[in-house]
């Protein structure tokens, strides 16, 4: 699951809404496009922007469907796309912190977003992060759907409450995480919680969605019913290799500088694995303030000089003023 294929694709979750892109006039020199064969063509008119959009862009939120995310969505699109079953399944993700978690949910959340229409919400996100009870699970999910959350409900309440907004708004699947949270209970707390989960899964025939750390997997291991119905998928740590090689390439071929950069050698590989531990956030904060440093520097390449930098955070002012 962690092998990669040099043909993943990449996109965009979005970039600082704060930046307004120029528009160019007939008179302005816009450098040709054939410039930037390094870049995925969806990259070329970007690279094309002046200083401030293009580091916005760099800044902003991005996906590189390597393998193992296309794995999990596929096993996603499997789960949210069939019928009702009277024994519904869902999937757990586990990692270590930065591991790529969050944004794989953020994934899921924006792909169905997309085809839901205006009054439907397919999507639910909650976490268990202190959630002891049912009730506290339940009051969750009503506070993500702007529901009321009463005191004075009792737990049957909002159990009720619950399963008939869920109907309304034509959710497809809740998305719990921080599920190792549940552990920090006792044996009795575990219990109502994750029989919130389970009935849920039950009443609606609702997917479940899990992620957490790599203890999340024993929480569901005490209620062996549960367990049963989640597949396992695991976000492991980056290696140097050829794997982590190929990833990079496509890492660099999203980012929006004029000039060809290279993370695939055995030089930046292992800086990247050294000073990011591993975690997939961790690699690419230090790939964003690199191209970032290439862009005001007006480098406009990642070589072993700017990678050095890559361990200071550019500063917001020298941003902000940056010009062509």
């Amino acid at each position: 699951m962690s092998e990669l294929t040099h043909s993943a694709s990449i996109e965009h979750l979005g970039a600082s809404p704060s930046v307004i892109l120029p528009t160019h006039s007939d008179k302005e020199a816009r450098p040709e496009s054939c410039n930037y064969r390094h870049l995925a063509a969806s990259v070329h008119s970007q690279a094309e922007l002046g200083k401030q959009e293009r580091i916005a862009i760099i800044r902003g939120d991005l996906v590189v469907r390597y393998p193992a995310i296309t794995h999990m969505l596929s096993y996603t699109r499997w789960l949210l796309d069939a019928p009702p079953r009277t024994r519904t399944t869902g999937m757990l993700v586990t990692g270590p912190v930065g591991a790529g978690k969050t944004t794989f949910a953020r994934l899921i959340q924006r792909t169905y977003a997309r085809r839901s229409g205006a009054d439907a919400v397919p999507i639910i996100s909650i976490s268990l992060t202190g959630a002891r009870h049912a009730r506290t699970v339940y009051g969750r999910i009503l506070e993500a759907l702007n529901g009321p959350v009463k005191t004075s409900h009792r737990t049957s309440d909002r159990e009720a409450t619950v399963v008939r907004l869920l109907k309304a708004v034509h959710c497809r699947a809740l998305i719990v995480d921080e599920v190792q949270d549940v552990l920090a209970g006792s044996v009795q707390e575990q219990r109502s919680a994750l029989d919130a989960i389970k009935f849920l899964m039950n009443e609606l025939q609702l997917p479940i969605l899990a992620f957490g750390v790599t203890a999340a997997a024993e929480a569901f291991r005490s209620d062996m019913h549960l367990d049963a119905r989640f597949k396992r998928f695991e976000l492991a740590t980056w290696e140097v290799g050829s794997s982590f090689a190929n990833f990079l390439r496509s890492i660099v071929r999203l980012l929006p500088l004029r000039k060809p950069s290279r993370l695939d050698t055995e030089t930046a590989m292992n800086f990247l694995a050294k000073h990011s531990g591993g975690s997939l956030d961790g690699i690419m904060t230090l790939i964003r303030h690199a191209a970032v440093h290439a862009v005001l520097s007006g480098e406009e390449l990642i070589d072993s000089a700017i990678l050095q930098q890559a361990l200071t955070v550019p500063d917001t002012e020298d941003i902000h003023s940056a010009v062509d």
